[in-house]
């Protein structure tokens, strides 16, 4: 288990403070979608070298953390109430995080969004993750 993983907590609507567009008819997102930008993306942060090791310490088991993310970004996107969790308290017990992990978890991000999400529907997954790194950064960098 790894220490975002909190049994106790509860399916909840995530603060979610503008709608965000899911596509068209003919670029729709699905559960598939999110699977493989999710899949993507972490492969993606293993590998690099700011990230990378702040992961290798903090998720012991990825087959446990994966399925969270994907519940998560359905939460945020396709609004299902699937996730549980919460992520403000999961990031404020790691220690050592700067604004550089945030720019990179933020870039890279977006370039995975770009390669896997059809450019129709990458502002329903960029804009909400920039309000959540914002927002973390603030909170857990500036006490704000």
């Amino acid at each position: 288990m790894s220490m975002f993983d909190d049994p106790s907590d509860t399916t909840r609507q995530l603060p979610i403070t503008e709608p965000v567009g899911l596509g068209t008819p003919d670029t729709p997102i699905d559960e598939a979608t999110i699977r493989t930008l999710v899949d993507t993306f972490y492969d993606t942060v293993r590998s690099d070298d700011l990230l990378g090791p702040v992961f290798a310490r903090h998720v012991a088991d990825w087959s446990m953390h994966l399925p969270k993310m994907y519940a998560f970004w359905s939460t945020v996107v396709l609004r299902s109430g699937r996730y549980a969790g919460r992520p403000l308290e999961a990031h404020q017990r790691l220690p050592g995080l700067t604004q550089a992990h945030f720019d990179r978890w933020i870039t890279l991000w977006a370039q995975t969004v770009a390669r896997v999400v059809p450019a129709t529907s990458r502002d329903a997954f960029v804009l909400p993750a920039s309000r959540m790194a914002a927002s973390m950064s603030s909170v857990i960098l500036r006490g704000g």
